[in-house]
């Protein structure tokens, strides 16, 4: 689909099988839907844009915001999926989640951080975006308002 240059990648079918990933999970553990936010979604598309155009992926120093980042190498699938992919990704961190505080001991933050970022209790909207960069490489980036995974409390 895009294999040259720097390209937003926007699948609206494609949002809402993310969308519907993430509310599956939240209903699962009796947690409320998260809503789609418009401004949630310009915010990580934009740095989507940045960490393609850099070519770097770390995340931003933006603390009202909960972010989940994704990345990968071009091919037909990330290019079609690339929300559905990141979200299902993030999901499969639940398999090494133990439910704990966050910081306690108990998990490996940087192998559970997105899941429990997807499942806080008191986030209540997301947006996503992605970018394609010139060298093929994919960046999702997933903002959460408001922000979980705060040291100290659970998830849910």
């Amino acid at each position: 689909m895009f294999l040259f240059g720097q390209e937003k990648i926007f699948n609206n079918q494609d949002l809402e099988i993310s969308l519907k990933i993430h509310n599956l999970e939240r209903a699962q553990l009796g947690l409320s839907k998260l809503e789609w936010s418009k401004n949630l979604q310009k915010d990580a598309e934009r740095y989507a844009k940045y960490l393609a155009k850099k070519d770097v992926f770390k995340h931003s120093s933006n603390k009202n915001q909960g972010e989940n980042l994704y990345y990968e190498f071009n091919s037909e699938s990330i290019t079609t999926k690339p929300f559905s992919r990141a979200t299902s990704s993030w999901l499969d961190e639940k398999s090494d989640y133990q439910y704990a505080k966050i910081g306690d001991g108990k998990n490996t933050f940087h192998l559970i951080g997105h899941y429990t970022q997807m499942i806080w209790r008191s986030t209540i909207k997301v947006g996503l975006g992605a970018y394609v960069n010139s060298k093929g490489k994919v960046y999702v980036v997933a903002r959460y308002y408001p922000a979980g995974n705060i040291t100290g409390n659970y998830p849910y």
